[in-house]
């Protein structure tokens, strides 16, 4: 496994899709057991901080790719249409939570929220 990407609704219920797609990214990436469930703690965080932003995503898109001994993921939010004004958030929980499970995290936003979450973990080479 180079790379892997996929597309799912921006709806909870999906985000035990992408949930269990990281489990399957983990096995091939050869990340230990404790390693693949701490990737996919942070992965529910970023999911449920890209669900509730002020402007609404549609999807969500999860990129993982091995480069280099780290596994590389990304999720991030296609959002819909909109004019309005937004107020920025704080997403400093969010960050802080996804921080303790992985070893890098970069949040990107604007001022209607977060759109991206990219974290890496360190990944055995087979």
């Amino acid at each position: 496994m180079n790379q892997m990407t996929m597309s799912v609704p921006a709806k909870q219920e999906w985000g035990l899709v992408v949930h269990s797609a990281l489990q399957g990214v983990g096995v091939l990436a050869n990340l230990s057991v404790d390693m693949i469930e701490d990737l996919r703690t942070a992965c529910d965080e970023a999911f449920d901080l890209l669900t509730h932003q002020v402007r609404a995503a549609t999807h969500i898109v999860l990129h993982c790719a091995l480069e280099e001994g780290l596994l590389n993921v990304c999720l991030r939010a296609e959002r819909a249409q909109c004019t309005q004004q937004c107020e920025p958030m704080d997403p400093e929980v969010s960050h802080l939570i996804i921080g303790t499970f992985v070893t890098d995290v970069h949040l990107e936003g604007d001022s209607c929220g977060i759109y991206s979450v990219k974290m890496s973990v360190p990944a055995a080479t087979a």
